[in-house]
């Protein structure tokens, strides 16, 4: 008896041994997808770099800690982020900004985007840590989160929306939001 249970287990790890490995075959997803069979359908080759030049508006309100007349203004903003997608997802990007008008103000930003893709309507997040420069004053720190949706209009080029709020850490209350229109083209 004791042969025979011997047999069905030298038989079956022989059987679960060739089973387990899979025979070759073609992966069907970009280069680098390997994994498995058939690759990644929905996802494109990562580690692409972006260039997105942008346009809106920036409302840009100031509370004077001491007696003084607060200010809120809305001017123009204009700049570019440079970015790279680690993943399709994933990416970190560098930017400028810079509100026109009687505000007179430059931005430069470092941050990460998460995208959460849903062709051709994709959704982004984004946080930034970014550098307010006014022209007449001193320069402060601030953290902008961000929220916005693109349509996909090509594999290297997206258009969309993007609204971020600043909170600009100063003795005085400085809050920016941002609504602006940006256009991604990817290499």
């Amino acid at each position: 008896m004791k042969t025979w249970i011997t047999a069905v287990m030298v038989l079956a790890c022989t059987v679960a041994g060739n089973a387990a490995e899979p025979t070759p075959g073609r992966t069907d997803g970009p280069e680098g997808s390997e994994v498995g069979r058939g690759g990644y359908p929905h996802y494109g080759t990562p580690g692409s770099l972006f260039i997105e030049p942008l346009f809106g508006a920036a409302a840009v309100d100031i509370e004077f800690q001491g007696p003084g007349d607060d200010s809120s203004q809305t001017d123009l903003i204009y700049g570019a982020n440079v970015g790279y997608y680690m993943e399709e997802w994933l990416a970190v990007q560098i930017g400028y900004g810079y509100i026109a008008g009687n505000q007179k103000a430059s931005l430069y930003s470092a941050g990460i985007r998460n995208v959460l893709r849903n062709e051709p309507f994709n959704w982004f997040m984004s946080l930034d840590a970014e550098l307010y420069s006014p022209d007449a004053g001193d320069s402060h720190f601030g953290i902008a989160p961000g929220v916005g949706a693109e349509i996909v209009i090509s594999e290297k080029l997206r258009a969309g929306l993007q609204y971020q709020h600043d909170f600009i850490f100063a003795d005085d209350t400085i809050s920016i939001n941002r609504f602006t229109a940006r256009l991604q083209l990817k290499f």
